[in-house]
């Protein structure tokens, strides 16, 4: 299963099939699962000896800001633990490239449109809808006031 990574520590990709999650376990201690209950394709007890954060958002929309700025918190507490983190969503374009690049935005202070761009060298199809672009334009704006 291909996962791309954005930084040394967190990942994004498509849903894994249950055969694959194995295989992901032993990359990844952490999991930010994206999809509704409904389009679920494995039992997430799967992954009940991994952290898990499962914050569902309907496909093809956008996160809110503070459902978002959540999910980063929940990442970065991970990430500061040493842990390795993999987002998914059914795809593994529109909700988690939303959050890969959110991620660099808010770990790596990097403004949106350099973060799109290192997101969409790894999947060209990141972030599909004027929603989540939106929600990136709303997260730089906090992270601006909250700089100073």
């Amino acid at each position: 299963m291909q996962v791309r990574f954005v930084d040394d520590y967190v990942a994004f990709g498509r849903m894994p099939y249950p055969d694959e999650i194995d295989e992901l376990k032993e990359k990844f201690d952490a999991f930010v699962v994206l999809v509704e209950d409904f389009e679920l394709a494995y039992d997430l007890e799967m992954l009940k000896d991994r952290n898990v954060l499962h914050s569902p958002i309907p496909d093809f929309t956008a996160p809110s800001l503070e459902q978002l700025l959540k999910i980063l918190r929940w990442i970065e507490e991970k990430v500061e633990e040493g842990k390795k983190v993999f987002i998914h969503c059914y795809g593994g374009s529109g909700r988690s490239g939303t959050v890969a690049v959110a991620w660099l935005m808010y770990r790596h202070k990097l403004g949106l449109r350099e973060a799109l761009r290192n997101v969409r060298l790894l999947k060209p199809s990141a972030i599909e809808t004027e929603d989540q672009l939106e929600v990136l334009k709303e997260l730089e704006r906090w992270i601006e006031c909250n700089q100073r």
